[in-house]
């Protein structure tokens, strides 16, 4: 907020006690921000890069995990950047079906990882709509949101 208002007194005041110069001075606000604009686009543009690099792959698997929680979840760092955490959701759906029939919701892996290290972690199913066999059911990851260090 302050940092606005400091930008609109130090554009507003020349233009106030210099209109000659106005268009010189509103061709100077137009390049800083688009200057900034153009650097946040570009810092936005790297970090969704890093955060793709970042994946999650969820399957079934009662072997690695325990009867109560056989839903396990295999974080891989292949960002150039440590990650501090990572938040995500999982969707559960039945093989050959289009439809959610479940989804496990705000799960948090805050484990820190260097680049190239991974994570893994069980979950309990969650209610199923309409009850389905396990072993028949996809996983996915619609939501994935990555802090970096």
């Amino acid at each position: 907020m302050m940092g606005w208002l400091i930008a609109a007194l130090v554009f507003l005041v020349p233009l106030v006690f210099f209109p000659r110069a106005a268009g010189y001075i509103l061709l100077a606000a137009v390049i800083l921000l688009s200057g900034w604009a153009l650097y946040e686009w570009l810092e936005n543009r790297r970090m969704l890069a890093e955060e793709d690099k970042v994946t999650i792959a969820a399957v079934f698997d009662p072997g690695a995990c325990s009867a109560e929680t056989p839903v396990q979840t295999r974080v891989l760092n292949g960002s150039s950047r440590s990650v501090l955490s990572v938040r995500f959701d999982i969707s559960v759906k039945r093989r050959g079906y289009s439809n959610e029939i479940g989804r496990l919701s705000r799960l948090l892996d805050d484990q820190p990882m260097v680049p190239s290290a991974e994570s893994r972690f069980c979950y309990a199913l969650p209610v199923l709509i309409p009850p389905v066999d396990p072993r028949e059911l996809e996983f996915s990851i619609p939501l994935k949101f990555v802090t970096f260090q």
